[in-house]
């Protein structure tokens, strides 16, 4: 029997609500794999510090990069893990500005500037700006911050620097709708709603599937998620890339879609 490896996102980068709602995804998941008589066992990286032996793929929501490195170094080992880890570093906000340019697709201005230099460059304040925090995406509500003007802006570089985040991601900010999707490679899963109140700007739903696609495909995603705006022309730009979301708003079809794309790689030879 093929043996498969589930591990938890670190509490960390799950707090509150979204501790339950990963908790959920990934143990949903292991419940599907088992229902195809897999042999799936669930676990954190602290509990499984070496690579499991006799293991046909890791299904891992890590996101830390002691965690990553660890996982990296199972894959040099032969072991299967989705997503990979390399991956889930080209989500981190120092990296994924560039990829998503260098692939082609719409993505905002963004500067990476450090939280604790005495002296910060300019910033110019017209239509606001966004910072975020310029590692892994956000799991806390602070980890994204509206900026309207410099003493916010200071403010946010300070709060970043008290929490120990060295460096912040400086974004443009996009005018129109918010979408939020998730999806699963091969076109085998994907889901876009509006996370809040919308103008119900008019758009293309197959160039919204395609542009998320495309980004998680440069970004090397197998289970992702992300932002991408709607402007009131109807042209899309993504603004953020996840590895691992939690599906909570399609968690069935999404963990069966996911379950699915797994058990394929676990008989893949």
């Amino acid at each position: 029997m093929k043996r498969l490896l589930g591990l938890y996102r670190e509490k960390q980068y799950s707090p509150g609500r979204h501790k339950t709602n990963d908790a959920r995804l990934l143990e949903l998941i292991a419940d599907r794999l088992r229902d195809r008589k897999l042999d799936v066992d669930l676990s954190t990286i602290e509990q499984s510090p070496d690579a499991p032996a006799a293991t046909a793929v890791v299904f891992s929501m890590c996101q830390g990069k002691s965690s990553l490195e660890i996982l990296a170094h199972w894959e040099r080992q032969g072991i299967n893990v989705i997503n990979s880890p390399q991956a889930a570093v080209n989500t981190y906000r120092d990296r994924l500005p560039k990829l998503m340019l260098n692939a082609g697709l719409a993505f905002p201005e963004t500067q990476l500037v450090g939280t604790t230099g005495d002296s910060l460059p300019p910033f110019t304040m017209d239509g606001g700006l966004w910072l975020k925090r310029g590692d892994v995406h956000a799991s806390v509500p602070s980890d994204v911050q509206w900026i309207d003007s410099r003493s916010r802006l200071d403010a946010g570089f300070a709060e970043f620097a008290s929490r120990g985040i060295r460096t912040a991601a400086v974004q443009t900010h996009q005018p129109g709708d918010e979408i939020k999707f998730y999806g699963v490679a091969g076109n085998k899963f994907f889901h876009w709603f509006y996370p809040t109140e919308s103008s119900g700007f008019a758009f293309d739903v197959h160039a919204l599937a395609r542009l998320a696609t495309k980004a998680a495909a440069a970004a090397g995603l197998d289970i992702f998620g992300g932002d991408i705006i709607v402007a009131p022309s109807g042209e899309l730009t993504l603004i953020d890339l996840n590895d691992w979301p939690s599906f909570a708003p399609c968690l069935g079809p999404a963990s069966e879609a996911i379950a699915n794309f797994i058990a394929e790689r676990a008989y893949d030879p």
